[in-house]
């Protein structure tokens, strides 16, 4: 018991040894460098009160005057300089501001021209399956009420066929018919309208245009007018319109009516006259009443045709004759 105690101290007075042959040197270095470092601080001060108490020759003087207007110099060149870029830079992030608004305004105008068509096409898109739909339903009506009128029309033939003919047999057939004949109008009319729809529906969505306008105002030079003499107009020199006065249309009826009326009138003349058609006889001229005149000169008669004997022979009666002949 009295061995544990005495290992045990010896084992703290070792670690303690340890330490302090650890710690010595370091608190040593310490120290000295502290020391050291007051030392340096110390003597810049002193030389720094020497050289501020002590007067500067004039080389010297003007020398740290030349360097201290160079480094101001310098100084305000580089301000000028960071100026300048920073101008620059304003006015490139000015330009770069001005075509994002562009941008951005030419992208909302896409957008809404892109969301006005797609609207407009989902609204046509949207009424056209609408219509089809209802289209389709009325094509399955219609084919539905076809098919029921095929049937109880051959159902009714058949029980014609084998039981007899009823009056009331003919009544279901026209029925049936009826059935039939109006199926086969809608499903025409259901064609037409589905051919519609797909035009309609083809047809090329009129996009909306929009522009960017400007919006300061524009100062339009001012222009002087002169009144211009105008002409006295016509309708105010005279008291009324003059008239023109108004014929009575005949109806095109009665214009056939009358062109018919007179092509009869003139085929009826055409077939009266004769086949051949007589010419004028020519009347006998009576003996002139001798008339006590001078002789008459020998060049009085020239081309003077004188009297015909006898009168010309009736063309009909020789005609006539030569027929019975």
């Amino acid at each position: 018991m009295d061995f544990t105690g005495g290992g045990t101290a010896i084992m703290l007075a070792l670690a303690a040894g340890l330490w302090f042959l650890y710690l010595l040197p370091t608190w040593v270095r310490r120290r000295e460098y502290l020391a050291t470092e007051r030392n340096a601080t110390r003597l810049q001060r002193a030389i720094r009160v020497m050289a501020e108490s002590a007067e500067l020759p004039q080389e010297v003087r003007v020398e740290v005057a030349a360097r201290d207007a160079v480094q101001h110099e310098k100084l305000v060149r580089q301000e000028q300089r960071r100026a300048d870029a920073v101008a620059r830079a304003e006015l490139r992030a000015a330009a770069m501001r001005a075509r994002a608004a562009e941008a951005e305004a030419a992208a909302v105008e896409r957008a809404a021209r892109t969301a006005s068509a797609a609207l407009a096409a989902h609204r046509v898109s949207a009424r056209a399956v609408l219509v089809q739909q209802r289209l389709r339903r009325a094509r399955r009506i219609a084919g539905l009420l076809l098919l029921a009128a095929l049937v109880v029309a051959a159902v009714q033939l058949w029980l014609m066929a084998t039981t007899g003919v009823v009056p009331g047999s003919w009544l279901v057939l026209a029925g049936a018919a009826a059935a039939g004949v109006v199926s086969v109008r809608i499903q025409r009319g259901i064609v037409a309208r589905t051919r519609a729809v797909a035009a309609l529906a083809a047809a090329p969505v009129a996009r909306a245009s929009s522009r960017l306008i400007d919006a300061e105002p524009v100062t339009a030079p001012a222009r002087g007018w002169t009144p211009v003499a105008v002409p006295k107009p016509l309708y105010l020199e005279r008291n009324e319109a003059p008239r023109v006065p108004v014929v009575p249309a005949q109806r095109a009826e009665e214009l056939l009516r009358a062109a018919a009326a007179e092509a009869e009138r003139a085929l009826l003349a055409a077939h009266a006259e004769p086949e051949v058609v007589p010419f004028p006889t020519r009347p006998a001229v009576a003996p002139a009443a001798p008339v006590t005149t001078p002789a008459p000169s020998r060049f009085a008669s020239m081309g003077i045709v004188g009297e015909v004997e006898g009168a010309m022979p009736d063309l009909d009666e020789v005609l006539r004759r030569r027929r019975s002949g």
